[in-house]
């Protein structure tokens, strides 16, 4: 019987590979023919299907972009760069479609930060809390030994574990603290309306949120998140005007 499942489940991974290999081939085809918008539906599937890459969101974008919805490029290079922040790929085209957003508004560049964002991006909290749990097996493992053997060898061992053990901690901390921070969504609806409350008939208008802006996600509702954008204007829109970026 665990034979008949684990075959099962391997013919299964099998189909499905094959499935996203031949939305990804199709929708290639139909990129090459310019029939971008078959091209999107392709790679919006794989998507769907939960399985998500580089270049995927590469041709995702394109596609978007040929469609001038600019918001939904944004939102598919963007997303293409949480994988591989440093794609130049990504990069080149991200800053290409950026020049065709209304109202565009970005933060002025911190060095510093960037290099911040991509350490933490490069890694997902979960495989922080792996690196944490192979940390804490090697510093058992030394802790026994310098029971067990009583030499210097073993004691520094012990205590060089214990010292890494509390910075990947701290790390694992602050990526943590960093994501919950760091929250973002594109704007992908035209002319989004920002409200003073989550509440179409009670909210007072405020202004307006043109696609493919950034925005900060500070907290939600079954279908209203509050953001706030670079310029410091925060309010109340839709959830369904906005793509998230995690």
């Amino acid at each position: 019987m665990f034979k008949i499942l684990i075959l099962i489940f391997f013919n299964s991974t099998i189909i499905l590979s094959q499935n996203i290999d031949e939305l990804f081939y199709e929708g290639n085809k139909f990129y090459s023919q310019n029939q971008f918008k078959k091209a999107i539906e392709n790679y919006e599937k794989i998507l769907d299907k939960n399985y998500f890459s580089e270049d995927l969101y590469l041709n995702l974008g394109n596609a978007y972009f040929k469609e001038s919805n600019f918001g939904l490029a944004r939102w598919s290079y963007e997303m293409g760069l949480i994988l591989n922040p440093v794609s130049s790929d990504l990069k080149n085209n991200n800053n290409i479609n950026k020049a065709y957003i209304e109202g565009y508004i970005e933060l002025p560049n911190n060095n510093i930060l960037d290099l911040i964002n991509i350490f933490f991006q490069s890694f997902s909290l979960n495989q922080f809390i792996l690196i944490n749990s192979i940390i804490i097996l090697i510093t058992a493992l030394s802790f026994f030994l310098m029971k067990v053997f009583q030499t210097n060898l073993f004691i520094r061992l012990f205590f060089s574990m214990i010292t890494i053990l509390f910075v990947s901690i701290l790390i694992t901390f602050t990526k943590n603290m960093w994501d919950q921070n760091n929250n973002f969504a594109i704007i992908v609806s035209e002319d989004t309306i920002m409200y003073s409350a989550p509440f179409l008939n009670k909210g007072i208008q405020q202004s307006i949120f043109y696609n493919g802006n950034k925005v900060k996600i500070h907290q939600k509702t079954d279908s209203w998140i509050e953001v706030s954008a670079y310029d410091g204007r925060k309010g109340w829109i839709r959830a369904l005007d906005v793509r998230n970026l995690n």
